[in-house]
């Protein structure tokens, strides 16, 4: 599966950041607005169950979405974020484990099953997944605000994570350009007739994914674009 080894690496340094969380530590508000920790914590739990459906979805063929509705989704978050530290750690380390071996259950030969969030919502290919849990681990453990950033994402997920973006910004119609100064790159979003954004790949990356107010970047613009809500 696509991206496998560099999702499990990103997912044992999200375990160990778990490690010396207190019960406060998990309560405090995270990074998101209006969640706590223990919201991040718990999303990502039920996150990798999810994903885990999709893989048992593709190796039975027996139709089973990520979730049983957005609503659902939401409801299992909210109730698992209060619960203690050494609980939430206790949940986080099992649902990896289940997703694991979801992973290891599945044959390559169904990766190119068609797989869906919801009930009826577009689908996509079963082997998207592996790169799927590695965007969710590593842009969640940074939104934990313990010390890793986007600035500890390994180069190839900052810029994928940029390309990413750049072709969903140019898909809905918007027109700039992105100087990466760390590795000296410029890059086009549609025409490149907007305005120019410069900074290191990392800041880019976390402002594209809506994070921060685009500290570190400057736009010869004055203000930053307008970009929307990543999805």
């Amino acid at each position: 599966m696509p991206q496998l080894e560099e999702t499990i690496l990103a997912t044992t340094r999200y375990l160990a950041a778990l490690t010396e969380l207190t019960d406060d530590d998990c309560r405090a508000p995270s990074l998101l607005p209006g969640w706590s920790r223990g919201h991040v914590i718990s999303h990502l739990s039920r996150n990798a169950d999810a994903l885990g459906n999709l893989l048992h979805w593709a190796q039975s063929g027996v139709e089973t979405p990520m979730y049983v509705s957005n609503e659902q989704r939401d409801a299992d978050i909210e109730a698992g974020a209060g619960r203690t530290a050494a609980e939430l750690r206790e949940d986080a380390s099992a649902s990896c484990g289940r997703f694991l071996q979801a992973v290891n259950e599945v044959h390559a030969a169904h990766l190119s099953a068609p797989v869906s969030r919801t009930a009826g919502s577009p689908t996509f290919e079963a082997g998207e997944v592996g790169a799927m849990r590695r965007t969710e681990v590593e842009v969640h453990h940074a939104d934990l605000g313990i010390g890793y950033t986007a600035r500890d994402w390994p180069a190839d997920f900052t810029r994928a994570l940029i390309d990413r973006r750049a072709a969903d910004l140019e898909a809905a119609g918007h027109a700039m350009t992105w100087q990466l100064t760390d590795l000296g790159e410029t890059i086009v979003v549609g025409d490149g007739s907007g305005p120019q954004v410069s900074g290191a790949s990392a800041d880019l990356a976390w402002w594209l994914i809506g994070r921060g107010a685009g500290e570190g970047l400057t736009s010869d613009a004055g203000d930053l674009p307008t970009i929307g809500t990543w999805r």
